[in-house]
């Protein structure tokens, strides 16, 4: 595994549910803060996570979207170079979910204003220098079945209409020398290896994002999955995970947090279920040489997890 091409995802910090809490993590100088401390644990690249939430939250100090950073740094110029002062050299790739757009039954809506935000964060990528841009495909099922109880009947529609607008990104990404790499979330529309058809619709620059974790949970083995489509990665997450989806809880309005028993879906790296040995192994192995991210989503302890996912790649890499 090429150490150059290793990023730490920002998901590391949940800016939704747990500590910092809010007046700590919207705050520039926490995450002027954390930048030295990634660098301090070997990484030297970041992931972000696009968010237009921030953007509706005035002058926060959350560095996930275009607005935040022109606000607090007045370009994505100075930001970079604030980062690079604080020892990170890169950022890999930006990340973006369309959850908070389906909030309705009207389509027109949740297409309408992804679409535009997604157009937005590719934006913000190319200012970034990123390597790739991640979008997810669909928001949660559960949140879309919640306002489209008819979802089984509109789900070709959905893909018609999520296909034409990735092809439109994908022609922008190109243009502009992006990668553009679809999320696999267990919680998805296009799930597992429901994702492939989707990518047969759209150009070959478009690549797959993969996730160790959520291709578990999905009932797929990621291992088996990098093998049979490593010409079409455009990047790899590793995530971990022991849980197991016993009450298709991916089909719930908040599938990160299931209903049933109060447990975590993901895990810090290291500390589930998820063979990422074998993983990384099957990756050297095959000659794989792009992007590989860590991301301890959902971790209680950001500072530790840190430490955990560099004491993990310290192992792999023996």
């Amino acid at each position: 595994m090429n150490s150059d091409r290793i990023a730490i995802s920002l998901d590391l910090i949940n800016r939704h549910y747990q500590e910092p809490n809010r007046n700590r993590y919207e705050s520039k100088y926490f995450w002027e803060e954390l930048y030295p401390l990634i660098s301090a644990s070997g990484f030297r690249a970041i992931e972000i996570p696009y968010e237009p939430v921030w953007q509706f939250g005035g002058r926060s100090g959350v560095p996930m979207n275009r607005y935040c950073v022109n606000t607090k740094y007045e370009s994505a110029a100075n930001y970079r170079a604030a980062l690079a002062k604080n020892g990170i050299d890169r950022v890999t790739g930006v990340t973006f979910e369309p959850n908070l757009f389906m909030r309705n039954a009207n389509l027109d809506f949740y297409f309408g204003a992804s679409g535009h935000f997604a157009g937005e964060a590719l934006a913000h990528a190319v200012d970034l220098g990123a390597d790739y841009f991640a979008i997810s495909p669909s928001p949660y099922y559960g949140r879309v079945a919640h306002h489209h109880p008819d979802l089984e009947a509109k789900i070709a529609t959905f893909a018609e209409r999520e296909t034409e607008l990735l092809r439109g990104l994908a022609e922008k990404a190109e243009k502009i020398g992006v990668t553009l790499v679809l999320r696999n979330e267990y919680w998805s529309l296009f799930r597992g290896e429901r994702i492939l058809a989707l990518l047969d619709a759209l150009p070959e620059s478009v690549k797959l994002d993969i996730d160790t974790a959520s291709l578990s949970i999905a009932g797929v083995q990621p291992s088996e999955f990098i093998a049979a489509h490593l010409d079409r990665i455009g990047c790899v997450h590793l995530t971990d995970t022991s849980f197991v989806d016993e009450y298709e809880n991916w089909k719930s309005p908040n599938p990160e947090f299931p209903e049933h028993r109060a447990t975590q879906v993901f895990c810090d790296p290291g500390t589930g279920a998820v063979d990422l040995h074998q993983i990384v192994s099957l990756l050297d192995q095959l000659g794989y040489d792009g992007p590989v991210i860590c991301s301890a989503r959902q971790t209680r302890d950001p500072f530790r997890a840190l430490l955990r996912t560099r004491a993990l790649l310290n192992q792999l890499q023996n």
